[in-house]
């Protein structure tokens, strides 16, 4: 625990002794107005803005309460439980703690029970319909989902789709009209406004927390993997987990997902996902059943300070435009190579990870403002958001050429893990050693982007530029590595 010297603990006594002095004299003077006259004037516009205040908050308890949902997941198991008190009752005790001595009964139950309750967490309804937005994490693995409406009646849930990239479910509650909360805009939020948390924490039920917005756009949280979060200090604790985060409009601007802590409990900082982003994985699910990602079709490296000295750039960070890729040139409306991006729909641009971090959930067909500078001077680009082609599930062929190195097609799974999340090329699974691409550099897990300046994005097109080759002649591959490109060039030699 932090200790505070003995001099200034002498300070913060007698500073606070004052202050509640001069708390208890204003509250006097509010409460028990004098003939003097000031207590008059402090006790109406400070009461009556009390009061404004909390008419807001009542207000939004009211209209919003009726949207949000309890949610509880079941998951069935082969496995006799009945045997849990005995074996299992010490694994239980942090629990207990949190949700009531009975929480281990849960899993118990008749000796031949299978269905055991395993999570615990909230939604808000959007649509009238019945679409309720939640966490990833709250239905993940689930067989059986529960929701508690408002009128304590319970139904079942149908999950539409999840994308545990962003966090975020969709589900739908059986045919029906439901009250459905309103959205807003999350971008146009400021930081210090007021923010209400509505959930279900610990499950207790409905309850309403109050604080404000307290900062935006965090990331590198590591939570999910694309973050923009919402920060507020509105109590959040588990069971809130998937239920909405309102301004004093009563609209939604954010999905509440996670808190930081190193108790368990809320500890003044929460983060929400923002309604935004949020809806437009919704949109995609409903729309298509997956996730579409969104792509404006250019490559950026960061822009480092050398980069921008080099450019007689005046802009602190951003990002410099490495490739217009030629079939989405439309895309890019205007961009060129050297531009410096510093700005997303008015939102900075601090590096690669912001700048993919926000263009990858934009409305696919969405037209977008970019500022970039080029030759010193600051442009606004209109560019149109084109889709990230698919990638497929699993690896297929392998192809082994002449040179010793082997390829096959980069799945989704493997351009997550070595970091080609927005590149097309052929991967590098095999290096036969001495050979010509041993020799010349060439490691598994290169990328290989073109074959002779001739695109390579998939086995078909890698097999025809390379067959395209003569004996004798030079092969020049442009690989990807680490975030960095580079050219390696060998002979086709029999």
């Amino acid at each position: 625990m932090r200790r505070i010297s003995s001099d200034r603990a002498g300070f913060c006594s007698v500073s606070r002794c004052f202050g509640t002095l001069f708390a208890c004299l204003l509250f006097g003077l509010v409460l028990f107005p004098g003939p003097g006259g000031v207590s008059a004037q402090a006790e109406g516009p400070v009461l009556k803005d009390l009061q404004n205040t909390q008419e807001a908050f009542v207000r939004i308890s009211k209209s919003v309460t009726p949207s949000v949902v309890n949610i509880r997941t079941f998951r069935k198991f082969s496995r006799n439980y009945s045997f849990n008190d005995r074996l299992f009752g010490d694994m239980f005790e942090p629990f207990q703690e949190f949700f009531g001595r009975d929480f281990s009964r849960r899993f118990s139950g008749p000796g031949d029970e299978k269905t055991v309750q395993v999570g615990l967490g909230s939604g808000v309804i959007v649509r009238g319909e019945g679409i309720v937005l939640t966490n990833n994490h709250v239905i993940e693995g689930a067989d059986e989902i529960r929701v508690t409406l408002d009128d304590r009646s319970e139904t079942t849930a149908t999950v539409v789709g999840s994308d545990p990239r962003t966090d975020i479910a969709v589900l739908r509650l059986p045919k029906g009209r439901y009250a459905a909360a309103p959205l807003a805009d999350s971008d146009a939020i400021e930081v210090g406004q007021w923010a209400v948390a509505i959930g279900n924490p610990f499950g207790l039920g409905q309850s309403v927390t109050v604080g404000v917005v307290s900062a935006k756009g965090r990331a590198d949280v590591g939570i999910a993997d694309f973050e923009d979060f919402i920060q507020t200090d509105a109590a959040i604790n588990p069971g809130n987990s998937g239920g909405p985060l309102i301004d004093l409009n009563g609209r939604v601007i954010g999905i509440n997902t996670a808190i930081f802590s190193r108790s368990g409990g809320y500890q003044g900082i929460g983060f929400a996902i923002p309604t935004n982003m949020a809806v437009t994985v919704m949109d995609s699910l409903l729309r298509t059943g997956r996730i579409v990602r969104s792509d404006l079709g250019i490559r950026v490296q960061d822009a480092t300070p050398e980069i921008i000295r080099a450019m007689g750039a005046s802009v602190k960070a951003g990002v410099v435009v490495t490739e217009v890729l030629a079939e989405d040139a439309r895309k890019g409306a205007g961009l060129k190579r050297g531009d410096i991006i510093t700005k997303v729909k008015g939102r900075d641009v601090r590096d690669t990870d912001s700048f993919y971090r926000m263009t990858s959930v934009l409305r696919v067909g969405e037209v977008v403002s970019l500022v970039a500078v080029r030759d010193g001077l600051p442009n606004t680009f209109m560019v149109t958001v084109g889709k990230l082609p698919e990638r497929p599930k699993e690896s297929g062929d392998r192809l082994r050429t002449a040179l010793g190195f082997s390829v096959e097609v980069l799945t989704e799974k493997l351009a997550e893990e070595l970091g080609y999340r927005y590149e097309r090329g052929v991967l590098i699974t095999r290096v036969t050693r001495a050979s010509q691409a041993d020799r010349a550099g060439i490691e598994p897990g290169d990328l290989i982007l073109r074959v002779n300046g001739k695109d390579t994005p998939d086995l078909k097109a890698f097999r025809s530029a390379f067959e395209a080759v003569d004996w004798g002649d030079e092969v020049i591959l442009e690989l990807g590595r680490g975030g960095k490109k580079m050219k390696v060039g060998m002979l086709l030699k029999q």
